[in-house]
């Protein structure tokens, strides 16, 4: 799940000279390594990632909710509360859960994880 702040966005494309379509900053569900994913659409140009169908984050310095439930090889993202992305026939279907950072500062409150029957 991509969890980034708009200003990313804004300092990649002013420091590469670059348009950003290859991802965004509100949302993206996308695979890792050697996990694979058949993104929901809309996907991005590389067809490896969801894209948000909706901007639904808020700007720096305010709290986002981001609900994400994965069930039988089927990953689905809410941000503040409207479905945005996901994907379908992921592999693997079970592992790990790894919450990051790339190369910021970022804040988590209120992680609630329940593992589903």
């Amino acid at each position: 799940m991509q969890v980034l702040d708009h200003g990313y966005l804004t300092n990649y494309e002013r420091q590469t000279g670059k348009k950003a379509d290859w991802f965004t900053t509100n949302g993206d569900v996308f695979p890792v390594g050697t996990s694979k994913m058949k993104p929901f659409e809309p996907v991005a140009p590389d067809g490896k990632r969801s894209f948000p169908r909706k901007n639904l984050s808020k700007g720096v310095g305010e709290w986002n909710h981001y609900y994400v439930r994965a069930i039988n090889g089927e990953v689905r993202l809410w941000v503040n509360g409207e479905e945005v992305s996901g994907g379908t026939n992921c592999e693997p279907r079970t592992g790990y859960l790894c919450l990051e950072s790339e190369g910021a500062p970022i804040d988590f409150k209120n992680i609630r994880i329940r593992e589903l029957p």
